[in-house]
């Protein structure tokens, strides 16, 4: 967001609330995503029930993994330095 240069930056809280809307906000979209692309393969590939099943719920999960792994590089300057693997 563009911001005027004479407003201070935002509160740290303000960042961290922006961070979780994004995080869901792209979950809810990659998951949609996947459901879809996979539900529309699965129909074309697959003929049994549980194949389609597994395929949509494959890719449903391909969806929210690459959202956590794009959005937690975000998150990762917010942990301090002590709780960081070594």
């Amino acid at each position: 967001l563009d911001r005027p240069a004479d407003m201070p930056p935002p509160a740290p809280e303000l960042k961290l609330d922006e961070r979780w809307d994004r995080l869901v906000d792209l979950s809810l979209r990659r998951l949609a995503y996947g459901v879809t692309i996979g539900g529309a393969a699965s129909l074309l590939l697959f003929r049994g029930s549980g194949a389609r099943t597994a395929v949509t719920a494959f890719s449903a999960g391909l969806g929210v993994g690459s959202a956590w792994q794009q959005v937690s590089a975000e998150f990762e300057d917010m942990v301090p330095a002590l709780l960081r693997a070594k």
